[in-house]
């Protein structure tokens, strides 16, 4: 099939295939017809764009997903290498977590500060207290 055509079927963007292209995550066939070269991409391109976008919903960057590829297909891809890389993603996801925990309860507090009229102190989270400090300076000068 054509670039339009897996476009559709993988649901990526032409700038996406093109990019994976380059990363060599994709493989296309080529062929041409008169001056032009095309694409050509089958149902295991369809089937890797779809293990791509897995890897990225689990944490991994796109130059990751290429070099554990390039490692896989040299055949370095063993059960022990497979586990390390799941538990470093595993440990990656879970910091990640954490830090979304702690700013999902700070908005809380933060918009629970604010629906009681701002009254007593205002919530604040890590490095925010400068800018906190900013901002109350700022709303006291208006």
């Amino acid at each position: 099939m054509l670039i339009a055509e897996f476009c559709r079927r993988a649901e990526l963007t032409r700038d996406a295939v093109r990019l994976y292209v380059k990363l060599g995550l994709l493989k296309p066939g080529t062929g041409a017809i008169g001056s032009n070269r095309y694409q050509h991409f089958d149902e295991t391109d369809v089937d890797r764009a779809a293990l791509i976008k897995v890897g990225q919903q689990l944490g991994f960057t796109l130059k990751q997903i290429a070099a554990l590829n390039r490692e896989y297909e040299a055949g370095g891809m063993d059960r022990t290498r497979r586990l390390a890389v799941m538990q470093a993603q595993l440990a990656q996801v879970q910091a990640k977590a954490a830090q979304l925990g702690s700013l999902q309860t700070y908005l809380h507090a933060k918009i629970a500060w604010i629906e009681a009229g701002e009254c007593g102190d205002e919530p604040s989270f890590c490095g925010l207290a400068a800018v906190t400090r900013i901002l109350g300076s700022q709303q006291q000068a208006a």
